[in-house]
């Protein structure tokens, strides 16, 4: 893989910076579950401020739907970008980036969080039931996510904050944290850190969730985090770990993003992502969310 040329080299695009606690937020499904998303929040004894909403660059009316929903439930958005394709081989699309930009500032959103994963191939998306397509975990392919995450946040002109993908297989030698640690160095930018994701990447290498190399991961730049529920099926020749929003947490996940917590010095946002849960166990799962967030917050 060569490294992009003519990449702009602009200034760092700082992430904005919040003091105080990071604010407790959800996700559903954003085109047929807003409802859902609103009576959580209402009924929720617990402060649910914030809703983590997805689309597609051309979805011009759902993101407009987005902003009533927002501003009508009081309710801050955090924009997940569905194709923004930050480990793709195809050239970048400045239009197709601007208006993604375009999206998140008409949603209030602070950045844009796209996955570390390849989207698109020679003009056709390879959004299939969602799953990602995995980016080489790799020394050579950190220049080239380096690279293009820079040339895209310069694009944007607002900060891209990359998020760790659920792969259903691995590629490469590298810890997906080290790789995550090399672009955003490389890219200078911010990072979201899923935990299900993490601890489904771990265990499909068959690695300790926790390993003594992330004490030097940096977590400063770690400023959104997302918690879901895993599925894990043992096949023999090897485990087929998998992200299930629509599931309980499982008590590892817990455990992790517990652990977490106190690194992630900056960290201004944790997202349940459920789409497909009952609001009762959404509930309960933003309630023990809340208090991982108070816990690192006295």
């Amino acid at each position: 893989m060569a490294t992009p040329t003519h990449l702009a080299r602009s200034s760092a695009l700082a992430v904005p910076v919040a003091d105080g606690r990071p604010v407790l937020g959800l996700s559903t499904d954003s085109m047929t579950e807003r409802d859902l998303a609103a009576e959580v929040a209402r009924r929720s004894t617990r402060p649910v401020t914030a809703f983590s909403a997805a689309a597609l660059c051309g979805q011009d009316d759902l993101v407009q739907d987005l902003c009533e929903f927002s501003e009508s439930n009081g309710l801050s958005i955090y924009f997940h970008a569905l194709d923004l394709d930050l480990c793709g081989i195809d050239p970048v699309d400045p239009g197709m980036v601007r208006q993604i930009a375009e999206y998140a500032k008409m949603l209030g959103s602070p950045w844009i969080t796209p996955d570390f994963a390849m989207w698109v191939l020679h003009g056709e998306t390879l959004i299939e039931n969602m799953v990602p397509v995995p980016v080489p975990l790799t020394r050579e392919a950190v220049d080239w996510v380096g690279d293009r995450v820079k040339h895209i946040q310069d694009i944007a002109q607002m900060p891209v904050i990359g998020e760790n993908p659920p792969y259903p297989v691995l590629v490469g030698d590298l810890d997906i944290l080290t790789f995550m640690s090399a672009v955003a160095e490389r890219a200078d930018c911010g990072l979201c850190m899923d935990i299900g994701h993490l601890c489904i990447l771990r265990q499909q290498r068959g690695e300790p969730i926790e390993r003594p190399e992330d004490a030097d991961f940096p977590w400063e730049r770690v400023v959104e985090a997302h918690i879901s529920g895993i599925t894990v099926r043992d096949f023999g020749a090897y485990p087929l770990v998998q992200d299930q929003h629509k599931w309980p947490v499982d008590e590892p996940v817990w455990r992790t993003t517990e652990i977490l917590m106190p690194k992630m010095t900056r960290l201004q946002a944790l997202i349940g992502e459920s789409e497909g849960m009952s609001a009762d166990d959404l509930i309960a799962k933003l309630e023990r969310m809340d208090d991982c967030i108070e816990a690192v917050s006295r």
